[in-house]
């Protein structure tokens, strides 16, 4: 990959993966190493820069995974892309602190819109997908039924972004997009 690469990071809402919110499963634990493990692999190749919209799940767990790397790795920067300024006004009392905690963590903050619209979190996906040269997606195109993440996998696919692609479930994991099974570079 080129230098400053820039890698967008989505994935399914909690609520569809067979653990929803619990973390202490073994396999949001096990998806959890594997995005760490992924996001390593991407910054050996080039990556300085991963994005997030924000979100309570892949994106939360993906940011604080950067924000930990960041702490030996002055060259790396964590980009958070808020749909709305009060998103996480309904959240948990942890879940809100940790977004907190991220958030003033991050190297950029930027916002889609001050207030709730419709699509905001669509929007956030776009936005990080559209500046990036690579998106990381944990998820499963099986369950594939219109959400917000689905439009967001295929904007990257039709932008033809390179996508790896991990499974939630089996983590096996793959690209698209790209004319071979390597990873771009």
């Amino acid at each position: 990959m080129k230098k400053n690469v820039r890698c967008a990071v989505i994935g399914q809402h909690p609520l569809r993966f067979p653990w929803g919110f619990d973390e202490e499963d073994d396999g949001c634990r096990r998806m959890k190493l594997e995005i760490a493990q992924r996001i390593m692999e991407l910054r050996q190749r080039g990556v300085t820069e991963f994005q997030v919209a924000c979100d309570p799940g892949v994106g939360l767990y993906a940011a604080e995974i950067i924000n930990i790397l960041r702490e030996k790795d002055k060259f790396l920067r964590l980009v958070c892309v808020i749909p709305h300024e009060e998103q996480a006004t309904k959240w948990t009392p942890q879940l809100r602190e940790r977004y907190f905690n991220m958030l003033a963590g991050c190297t950029e903050l930027d916002c889609i819109d001050f207030h709730k619209q419709p699509d905001a979190q669509l929007l956030a996906y776009q936005r990080i997908i559209k500046q990036s040269g690579v998106v990381l997606a944990v998820y499963a195109p099986d369950l594939a039924d219109g959400s917000v993440e689905d439009k967001a996998v295929s904007y990257a696919l039709a932008l033809g972004r390179p996508v790896m692609l991990i499974h939630p479930e089996t983590l096996k994991t793959k690209w698209l997009n790209v004319p071979t099974e390597k990873a771009p570079g």
